[in-house]
């Protein structure tokens, strides 16, 4: 009924007088070459709609362009090479990597579709296997003193996935297909079509394969997505999109290190593994509604107001169904749904560029066959400014007002910087903000964690940034950060002391911590050559204790011959990247908790430098791609104790059918 009354909507516009304003085909044939010529006006939709900051700068975007030239198996992959970046991953497709910004973790960090969050509620995770990588249009990546503002518990950083938004007045497709050893297979397919003037339908569907490399170690997932969008006209876009995914994954816990010897714990068909018997199903729907428009005279000044819906069914067994069985019985369903109202507006007043907004959501999460139950509403009100005091000097200030928990909360700080000459300037920044508990740390998860035995209220951060950063016109990117992060009241899961619960471990809330280091990242292309480089140090401490479950040291770098060949023909680039970090003690990762668990789960991880060699080419409207992972066949693990992939091939193609 919708899309009927869409259409209906669609033809009435047709028929109304031309639009206004009018856009030549030749002006637009200039800005967008490669775009079909036509004998009429059409209406251009309002551009980047779902970004969460419009003046980002372009060091802490990947645009789509971008994303076809580097190699990725998920959505994480897009943000390996982000400043303050470590990756923790399980050696194998479908679980929750760790993306950790400068010692911060998935609980800490926002990830948003069209400036939604996706985390879970209930853990306060989202597992970046679960977005579709050729839904992509752009990535945001915001971290330090901003990231507060995106959302709640962002206090790490947000990255916001912008959905693709085409304008394909002749059918569009495109076809991606990779796969690598032990049954690793990627297939995704999209098609965009233009319905009549103004009115766009983009539908696509993956699916995900992988193992089992390890006994109980495999992943089948796939989902169906869908965008409408409507153009009224140029001032008024109304929008429509869905994602649903369906997914199984082997959860085998990895290898267990007391029962296997040193020398059998990278052999998959004689390592003794945790569990062979348990697994997860998950569901989980995405549905936003909204419209963006100019109503305002300035055509920068977009105003953007969504209504959204969200669904996750997490469906953890432990069943005595494998040929060794471990003696649980375990069937538990995780629930969560969370739904809300955001407003958003974007504004540039002279030399300021203004972003104020307001949400508004209700979630609840449920626990069974326990039956733990909680529901929540909270109000947000955020707004930040960017003002061009001088030439030389610029200043932001932010806030943020949090309603949440019958509690409030006040989040604000601010940056600056100052042009030093032509290519360099100087920043620095402080921010104030919260991390609020999830709805797993207020009622825990039997029969591992129990909960917080106080009305806890929420960790405060306090975080200073200071440093130097080149700017345009320099032909190269360069930005050296330092930052010192102040936690209290942390939330943070101990060993069980009450007498009065099984659990071995609990939710503990009164910590102090503290995070400390620097960041470096470089870019630039010498002739044919493409350089990229990004290197981190991570000290910190709890309670005055210092902590090693994170490397103190990690980096991703990379050199390529990157060039256009044979007349323009074939757009090659071609050269070797590398993953750093030094040694640090991992800790155990509950599988059925979502939890890293300290102290007995600890293990000692040895430093790794290991080396891809990558081809990717662009040749008419097709990107092949070619890498051979772990060129040197180095035996390492991320994750306590979860084998990382011995040398192996993978290849792939993405291939645009424009007509």
């Amino acid at each position: 009924m919708l899309l009927a009354a869409v259409s209906i909507a669609a033809q009435f516009q047709d028929a109304r007088a031309q639009v206004e304003p009018a856009d030549s085909v030749a002006a637009f044939q200039e800005r967008n070459p490669g775009t079909d010529t036509l004998t009429r006006t059409f209406i251009r939709p309002i551009p980047l709609v779902g970004s969460i900051d419009r003046a980002l700068p372009a060091r802490y975007a990947v645009t789509d362009s971008q994303i076809n030239f580097r190699d990725y198996r998920y959505a994480g992959d897009l943000l390996n090479a982000s400043q303050g970046v470590f990756t923790r991953e399980f050696g194998s497709a479908g679980q929750p990597s760790d993306v950790i910004i400068q010692g911060l973790g998935f609980r800490e960090t926002a990830f948003l579709n069209d400036g939604i969050r996706l985390n879970d509620p209930l853990s306060g995770i989202f597992n970046l296997y679960l977005y579709p990588t050729e839904q992509i249009e752009r990535v945001e990546f915001v971290p330090g003193t901003r990231a507060f503002l995106y959302g709640l518990n962002s206090t790490g950083g947000a990255v916001n996935f912008i959905s693709k938004s085409k304008k394909a007045i002749h059918p569009y497709s495109r076809i991606r297909y990779s796969e690598a050893a032990y049954g690793s297979s990627f297939v995704d397919g999209m098609v965009s079509q233009d319905i009549s003037r103004g009115l766009n339908i983009t539908a696509g569907a993956q699916h995900v394969t992988f193992g089992e490399r390890f006994p109980n170690d495999n992943y089948d997932a796939w989902d169906g997505r869908m965008k409408v969008r409507y153009n009224l006209n140029s001032e008024i876009n109304f929008f429509v999109s869905e994602i649903y995914n369906q997914t199984q994954t082997g959860l085998n816990g990895g290898v267990d290190v007391s029962q296997t010897p040193d020398s059998l714990r990278y052999e998959r068909l004689q390592a003794v593994m945790h569990n062979t018997d348990s697994y997860e199903k998950i569901t989980r729907n995405d549905l936003q509604v909204g419209a963006a428009s100019r109503f305002l005279s300035d055509s920068d000044a977009v105003s953007t107001l969504t209504f959204y819906l969200s669904s996750n069914l997490r469906e953890y067994r432990d069943e005595e169904n494998r040929p060794s069985p471990n003696g649980l019985f375990i069937q538990q369903d995780h629930r969560s749904q969370w739904m809300g109202i955001k407003l958003a507006q974007h504004r540039t007043l002279t030399t300021n560029q203004v972003d104020y907004g307001a949400e508004v959501q209700s979630q609840s999460a449920l626990t069974t066959p326990a039956t733990i139950e909680g529901r929540e509403t909270s109000v947000s009100i955020f707004g930040k400014a960017e003002s061009e005091i001088t030439d030389f000097f610029t200043l932001s200030p932010y806030l943020r007002f949090d309603s949440y928990r019958r509690k409030k909360f006040l989040a604000y700080g601010g940056d600056g910087s100052i042009r030093i000459n032509s290519c360099f300037e100087a920043f620095g920044g402080y921010s104030h903000s919260y991390r609020f508990p999830t709805f797993q740390e207020l009622n825990g998860t039997y029969p591992v964690i129990s909960p917080l035995n106080e009305d806890i209220s929420a960790e405060k951060h306090d975080l200073f940034e200071t440093g130097v950063r080149s700017s345009p016109p320099c032909p190269y990117t360069l930005e050296l950060k330092a930052f010192h992060r102040t936690i209290k009241d942390l939330i943070a899961p101990v060993p069980q002391t009450a007498y009065d619960r099984t659990e071995p471990y609990a939710f503990g809330w009164g910590g102090h911590g503290v995070l400390r280091g620097f960041n470096l990242s470089c870019s630039g292309r010498i002739g044919s050559f493409f350089v990229e480089f990004a290197c981190h140090f991570l000290e910190m401490s709890e309670n005055g204790n210092m902590q090693t479950f994170l490397p103190k040291w990690s980096g991703t770098g990379g050199a390529y011959y990157w060039d256009k060949l044979f007349e323009n023909h074939l757009n090659l680039k071609a050269g070797f990247r590398s993953k750093y970090f030094s040694s640090f003690h991992g800790r155990q990762f509950d599988q059925q908790a979502l939890v890293y668990l300290p102290e007995n789960g600890s293990f000692y991880i040895r430093g790794l430098a290991k080396v891809d060699f990558v081809i990717i080419a662009h040749i008419g409207n097709a990107y092949l791609h070619f890498i051979w992972d772990n060129l040197t066949d180095r035996q390492y693990v991320m994750e306590t104790f979860y084998p990382m992939p011995e040398r192996q091939l993978r290849f792939g193609v993405s291939w645009d059918f424009t007509d």
